[in-house]
């Protein structure tokens, strides 16, 4: 499990709370983002069976996850806002090893912590968010936020050498929190916060 090198302060929920539209419409994007992701690697690994089975698991359950997103947004009177350049997974992406050999770990690796990073807000703004109901709303979706996060950790161990892929998790922890701390604040799922706390 991935253990992140900052800690989002709560005062992060104070802001986008202030902007509850333009937060869910970016969780819905991020939502159809992380099913393309997993629909692309089915395309890339075919030949691995047990990869694609869970890939196509994952696709599904963030569609799933996308269509909710959807619904809170219909009670709320509010439609999905247009998509947007997401600078935070675009941030991590760039890091990826241009080695054939290692284009998979590092691809499920920055899956695992963009769903960390996810989960930690979800967790905040289950905790802090004075409109309840869409603090149960996050809290709801924190247990698959978490099996997410160790899937893909599972999945590069898997193909690849445990003290490898825990050496590679430790370079992406330090470039993710880089990323994190260079984005400025917008009322969404990954953006920057200013001071993130760092973690102990």
């Amino acid at each position: 499990m991935a253990k992140l090198r900052s800690r989002t302060s709560p005062a992060w929920v104070a802001r986008v709370e202030e902007r509850p539209i333009e937060l869910l419409s970016d969780h819905a994007h991020c939502e159809l983002r992380a099913a393309a992701s997993a629909q692309q690697l089915i395309v890339k690994h075919v030949q691995d069976s047990r990869l694609v089975q869970r890939m196509s698991a994952i696709a599904r359950e963030e569609l799933e996850h996308f269509e909710l997103v959807l619904d809170v947004l219909s009670k709320r009177g509010a439609t999905l806002l247009p998509a947007r350049a997401n600078p935070y997974a675009e941030g991590l992406l760039a890091a990826r090893s241009h080695r054939k050999e290692e284009l998979l770990l590092d691809r499920l690796l920055v899956s695992s912590l963009i769903e960390a990073r996810s989960l930690e807000r979800f967790l905040l703004l289950a905790e802090h968010l004075r409109d309840r109901e869409l603090a149960a709303f996050y809290r709801a979706l924190v247990p698959s936020e978490a099996s997410h996060q160790a899937l893909f950790v599972e999945l590069a161990r898997e193909h690849y050498a445990p003290e490898r892929v825990r050496e590679r998790l430790e370079e992406l922890l330090g470039v993710e929190a880089r990323v994190l701390a260079a984005l400025p604040f917008e009322a969404r799922m990954h953006s920057g916060e200013g001071a993130p706390v760092p973690s102990a």
